[in-house]
This record gives structure tokens, C-alpha cells and sequence, in this order.
């Protein structure tokens, strides 16, 4: 990664943290640095990073780029200390910062069902002794607290004292600096040592609503794989998690509410307490987070209304540490996926051209914003036998991650056909075969594909289902490419029909994906193919990034604050005189 100290006319420097390996600098809202500069194309350069070199590229700039005070030709490498201009404004290379370090948040298994069932291998046994250890310290306030004397009823002075108990030692466990599955196991320690359980299991709500069993603790010996399966009765279920009540029962064989519920009866259960562990987030669904439940066999003693005073104390204040240490965890699971989706743009954006070649007597440019991370548009100028040129413009179906990796197949598919002698129709139809064998059957794609002969100035092309591109010639008349067939991976038979044409000086072919035409703004009006030949049509004697930059230009002003709902990708191809 990359610091750029920003120098601009009449402002204070400011310092950029590049996250990505390749990023695009202009003045377009769309840019991933946008330049505030009136000198600066809205589409000026390009910085990227390719092992430990970055390395600058002029997109046809009205200004030129420079580096180090002389303009550049092509791409060039930069290193620190370097001072880029573009425009009026200068970006200074600062020493790289260091890779960002994402935790790993493993992903946890939920399961839904009638009753909640907890299996052995998601159990995880705990006891006091498993906890971290407390300071010498605590422990001496602990025995103090537990040994003071208080005049009164003696019942009522134990309840204090072991009431006061369990409250220092959640206090302590909130305090410590730990992991979930850290507090998870200190606070079914101190439910063990606070209420005479034999068994403690404690539940969270997934993400989806669905509830899953993250910790089991027991009392004395480690239990049978039987014993540790629990079955939480769906009454209990909803009496804590639907209510947020706590429930209690003195001998769940005799009790109504369990009368018809198998699990109980005969799993030998005698006595039952379940609390409710209460968020505070107002936004979420339900307040309820989690639930404590303990059990008795009927071998064991019976729990009291003062067992179920202390669960609801230490629950009540355990909520707040789960919740944060849920609401940290969320935020590196976040932090992760975001940094996936960061790598994943960078990886794809290499399949992108850097730069269009040149080709005597032509003038290329093309440019792509994906709508999200990652995008499913995809354009390319590829060099073939004979000094022809193929040309392409895709658009997969659908957005984020999988039109990613569709896009990425059909870069490598018509890659694969650049040497090809076949025609463009031979080619679109090997493509669509490679895309039907290899890909899920709802995944298709629209694509547009020519081959360019320089030296005849004749286009052969065929069209995959895409937006018809639209040919200005020089007297300003429009012609639509639209002969092809039909999107390819659908339909691993389908023919595709060619057509050629001849490009005469000054005209212009402009490719276009839907997110441009499609691009709507806060009135719930379409850009328009209408538009867009306006836009070609008078500014077809620019040059072709000029010409590409107006469309950007027009595109933004139309948008206004709408947010683009889909990738915007254009490739502009001008036979200059």
C-alpha cells in the first residue's frame, strides 16, 4: 500500500491511504481519487501496483500527466519521494504503509428446528478451573466479601454475601479484555459456581433469527455423549426468547406446562430455570441475544426462587459484555469480507486493459466503474494476427461477487480466441460453448465482439445479446451494431450471425454496457440511448478520451445525487484522418 500527500491550489495537504492496487485519479465523482481541480481530467490517470513497483498511466488527459516535472508517455514506474501532477495538483509519494491485518472470525454452524438441539461436538465443557485466573488481589476482596459478618438474619445475611459474590466476579469478567468464546466460558463458570446446576448451556441468536447452543458447562465428571445432547423445550423457548421472561420450575415432571413434551419427561429432568439475556440495541428485532439454561435430574436437588434471583443477576450484566464482544466480532467479520472484496477488485481490474494500444489511424479509449467492489462488466482491446485488433464489451448477468467470477470466465474464454483465424461469429460461438460446459445454467451473459482490420479500416462484428452500439459517422448519422444472436451461455447450440462494415475518417463507435443507458436519477428518469447520441454527436470531433470523459460528464450532471444502480463501462474507438 501507498500514502499520497495531496497538494491543491489554495487548500492545506492533505495525506490518502491507498487500499487498493490499482486506482483511478480525476476529478469524476466516480474516480477512486477524486481531484478537485478544474485543470484535471474527470478521468485523468491511473496508479497501480504490480509486485513492489507502482506505476502511473496518462488516460488521455486533456493536461497531460507529469512526474517529477516532465510529462509522461505511456505508463512509467514510480517510487517514494516522486511528485505526480495532475492538473494543478500535486500527489507526493509517501513511504508504503503497512498491510492491514484483519482478524480471522471463524464462522459458526446454526441449526433451527422445533426444540433447540445442542450435539456434542458444539458443546464445549467448562468448570471454574478452566477460567482464566483471577489477580491475587480480587481473590482477597472475594474472601473478604464472603467472610464479612453483618448483624441480622442469618439467611439474609448469606443471600447478601453470596448475592455480593456473584456480582464482583461479573464485574471482573466484564472488565477483562476477552474474546467471545472467552466470555462465554467465564460466564457459564460463574453460573456454576452461583447456582447449584448440574448442567448449564448457554444459547445465542444467529444472525438469521435461528438459535444454536455455543457452550455447555457441568458439574463434577465430563458427561456421556448422551447426557450432553440437550433438548430445550419449545415452551421454554417462547416463554424466554418471545416474552423475555425468565422461567422456573420446581419439578418439571408434574409441571402443566411440560406435561406434553416428551423431552422433558423422559430425559428425567426434575428441575429447570431459563433466563433471557436482554441486548440493548433498539434497532434489532428482538432485545432478546441469548438465553442461560440450567437443569437437575431428579437425582439432584431442586432449584428456589433465590437461584433464579442470582441467574437473572448474572445474566442481566452478562448481556452487556456478549453483546459488545458480538458487536466486535460482527465488526471484524466486516472488516474481513471487506477486505476480501477489496483484493477481489484489485485481482479483476488487472484483467482490465491498463491502457488502449495504439493503432495507426485510430484513436482508443475505455473505462469501466463497477457499482459495487467488483463488478460483472468487462471490456477489452486485444491484439491479433496480422495486426488486426478484437474488440470487446461483456455485461454478465446479475452484480457483487458472482458476476465477478462470471466475468472473469468470460475474460478468460474470449482471451483464449484472440489468436483465433476463426471469424467473429465462429469465435462468439466457442465462447458461448466454453461459457454453457463450464458455468450454472441461470448464468449467461451479454457480449459484444469485433475484429478490427487497421490497415483496410474494416470491422467485422457479431452481438451476443448486448446493447446495439451505436456507429456516428461523420455526417452525423447513426447506425445501431445488432446483428449477433443471442447472450452466450444459455443455449450451448446457439448461432451467431456476423456483419462488416467499413470505418471512413471521423467516424466514431461508441460501446456501451446498460449501466449507462439504464442509469437513472432521483426522478425515476432514464439516461437513454437518446441522450447519449446527443452527447457523441457533439463532441465526435474530440479526441476519443475527451469524448469519453463528455459522457462521464453528461452522465454525472444527469444523476445528480442518484446513486448508480449498476456498472458503467464505455469503449470508444475513432478513425482519426
Amino acid at each position: 500500500m501507498v500514502k499520497l500527500k495531496v497538494y491543491s491550489p489554495g487548500r492545506a495537504p492533505t495525506v490518502v491511504e491507498i487500499r487498493k492496487r490499482r486506482i483511478v485519479i480525476g476529478r469524476s465523482v466516480r474516480s477512486d481519487l477524486c481531484v478537485d481541480d478544474p485543470f484535471t481530467s474527470r478521468v485523468h490517470a491511473e496508479l497501480r501496483e504490480e509486485g513492489k513497483t507502482w506505476w502511473v498511466t496518462d488516460l488521455g488527459s486533456a493536461n497531460g500527466t507529469y512526474l517529477n516535472g516532465v510529462r509522461i508517455r505511456g505508463t512509467v514506474a514510480v517510487a517514494v519521494g516522486d511528485r505526480l501532477q495532475v492538473g494543478e495538483t500535486i500527489l507526493e509519494l509517501l513511504p508504503h504503509a503497512e498491510p492491514i491485518s484483519v482478524a480471522e472470525v471463524p464462522m459458526d454452524e446454526l441449526g433451527t428446528g422445533d426444540v433447540i438441539v445442542a450435539r456434542p461436538e458444539t458443546l464445549t465443557s467448562t468448570s471454574s478451573a478452566e477460567r482464566p485466573p483471577l489477580a491475587p488481589e480480587i481473590v482477597s476482596l472475594l474472601d473478604a466479601a464472603r467472610s464479612v459478618t453483618v448483624p441480622g438474619s442469618p439467611p439474609e445475611v448469606e443471600r447478601s454475601k453470596r448475592l455480593l459474590a456473584v456480582l464482583t466476579q461479573v464485574g471482573i469478567a466484564l472488565l477483562s479484555p476477552l474474546s467471545l468464546d472467552e466470555v462465554l466460558r467465564q460466564i457459564v463458570g460463574l453460573v456454576l459456581e452461583a447456582v447449584p446446576a448440574e448442567r448449564v448451556f448457554l444459547l445465542l441468536r444467529g444472525a438469521q433469527g435461528e438459535w444454536s447452543c455455543k457452550i455447555a458447562g457441568y458439574r463434577g465428571q465430563e458427561p456421556s455423549v448422551v447426557e450432553q445432547v440437550v433438548r430445550i423445550s419449545r415452551s421454554v423457548l417462547e416463554e424466554v426468547v418471545e416474552r423475555g421472561r425468565s422461567v422456573l420450575t420446581f419439578d418439571a415432571q408434574t409441571d402443566e406446562r411440560f406435561r406434553q413434551r416428551d423431552s422433558i419427561l423422559l430425559s428425567g429432568i426434575r428441575s429447570i430455570m431459563a433466563v433471557p439475556l436482554l441486548g440493548s440495541r433498539q434497532e434489532t428485532p428482538s432485545p432478546v441475544v441469548g438465553m442461560i439454561y440450567v437443569d437437575n435430574p431428579m437425582s439432584a436437588g431442586a432449584f428456589t426462587e433465590e437461584d433464579l434471583q442470582l441467574l437473572t443477576t448474572v445474566a442481566s450484566v452478562a448481556a452487556i459484555k456478549i453483546e459488545n464482544a458480538l458487536l466486535l466480532e460482527q465488526r471484524l467479520e466486516n472488516e474481513r469480507i471487506k477486505h476480501q472484496l477489496a483484493q477481489a477488485r484489485d485481482l479483476q481490474f488487472q484483467l482490465l486493459p491498463v491502457a488502449p494500444p495504439e493503432v495507426e489511424g485510430y484513436d482508443l479509449a475505455g473505462i469501466s466503474f463497477p457499482c459495487y467492489e467488483v463488478g460483472g462488466d468487462y471490456f477489452d482491446f486485444i491484439r491479433g494476427p496480422e495486426g488486426t485488433l478484437l474488440l470487446a464489451l461483456g455485461d454478465v448477468c446479475g452484480k457483487g461477487m458472482d458476476a465477478a467470477m462470471l466475468m472473469s470466465a468470460l475474460h478468460a474464454s474470449v482471451r483464449a480466441q484472440a489468436r483465433s483465424a476463426a471469424s467473429v461469429a465462429e469465435m462468439m460461438a466457442a465462447v458461448n460453448r466454453y461459457l454453457c460446459e463450464t458455468t450454472a445454467p441461470n448464468k449467461f451473459a451479454t457480449l459484444w465482439l469485433a475484429r478490427l482490420n487497421p490497415r483496410a479500416h474494416e470491422l467485422s462484428y457479431t452481438n451476443a445479446g448486448h446493447n446495439p452500439p451505436l456507429l456516428m459517422r461523420a455526417d452525423g448519422s447513426v447506425e445501431f451494431l445488432e446483428r449477433g444472436g443471442i447472450p452466450v451461455g444459455i443455449l450451448e447450440e446457439a448461432v451467431y450471425e456476423e456483419q462488416g462494415l467499413r470505418l471512413e475518417p471521423g467516424d466514431v463507435l461508441v460501446l456501451f454496457s446498460d449501466g449507462i443507458s439504464e442509469s437513472m436519477n432521483e426522478r425515476g428518469e432514464e439516461f437513454g440511448v437518446a441522450r447519449l447520441v446527443e452527447v457523441v454527436r457533439r463532441s465526435r470531433e474530440q479526441r476519443a478520451a475527451a469524448l469519453r470523459d463528455r459522457i462521464e460528464e453528461a452522465l454525472s450532471h444527469f444523476l445528480g445525487k442518484a446513486r448508480p444502480a449498476d456498472d458503467m463501462t464505455l469503449l470508444i474507438v475513432k478513425r482519426t484522418a
